[in-house]
Order: structure tokens, then sequence, then C-alpha cells
């Protein structure tokens, strides 16, 4: 019986050891840079727009037009990419390339609209089983016209 129960002890001090060394391992460190687990930019076909490299572009789902001298249209973008970790990609890099950030919202998924010159750019990130799903759309805006002498603003 005293084998027994010591036997049970290294059990329980075993699995007390592990837990505990576990927890260790998926602790959060405070106060140290994140690890480069960063994504990596590359262009689209769309003049200023980076797409980060870690996403493959689906063809079948994509299409681009040009337009006068610049290219509109969809690309469908996926791959395995957490939704808060590129919207924040794209937060970050579409100002530096001259973006005007207009608007951000989340839902179940995300969606933000940038303006540069004459065009506007819609990026929808949305979640599936295994995969992030990430469309880029750019279009052109047209100028509002001006309005005449004498005729009454609303």
């Amino acid at each position: 019986m005293k084998r027994f129960e010591i036997l049970i002890s290294s059990v329980v001090l075993f699995l007390l050891l592990g837990l505990v060394a576990g927890c260790a391992v998926f602790k959060k460190e405070e106060g140290k840079p994140p690890s480069d687990t960063s994504l990596k930019a590359s262009f689209s076909d769309f003049e200023g727009v980076v797409i980060p490299s870690e996403l493959s572009l689906n063809k079948k789902k994509s299409y681009v037009y040009s337009a006068t001298r610049t290219k509109v249209g969809l690309l469908t973008f996926e791959g395995r990419v957490e939704p808060d970790s590129l919207a924040t990609f794209f937060q970050t890099n579409l100002p530096q390339a001259g973006w005007k950030p207009l608007t951000a919202l989340k839902d179940r998924e995300h969606s933000l609209i940038f303006l540069k010159d004459d065009r506007v750019c819609l990026i929808t990130i949305s979640e599936t089983w295994f995969t992030t799903v990430c469309e880029v759309r750019v279009g052109l805006t047209e100028k509002a016209p001006e309005p005449s002498k004498g005729t009454p603003t609303r």
C-alpha cells in the first residue's frame, strides 16, 4: 500500500511540474519586443497599394481594368493570416504610400476605406474556416460639380 501511495504522489508531482513548465512556455513575456511575426509587404497591380506577401492572389475572383491613367477593379487574396493583424498592416502601410484613411469598421469583418488623389480603395477582410480572405477594390472618384452662382446649396 505504501508503494502505491508513493507511485500516486510521484505521478501527481510529475503532472504538476509538467503543467507549471508548460504554462511558463506559453506565458507572454512583457516588456520584450514581439518576435518577427510581422507581415512583409509586396506590391499589387494597383499603384501604391501594398499587400502582405503571406497572401496569395485568387485569380478566379479578381479582375483589373485600365481606366484612363490608372488601374481599377477587384483583387481577392487568401492566406492564413490573423484578420486583426492584416487590418493593422493596411492601416500602417497604406498611409505611408500616400493613401488617406477615411474610415475603419469592424464587425464580423474589417472594412477599411482609403482615398488617394482621384482613387478610392475599399479593403474588406473576412475569415473563413481555414483561411482569411482579403478583397481590395480600387475605383475612381468623381469630383462633385461646383454649384453655379445664384443656386442655393443644401
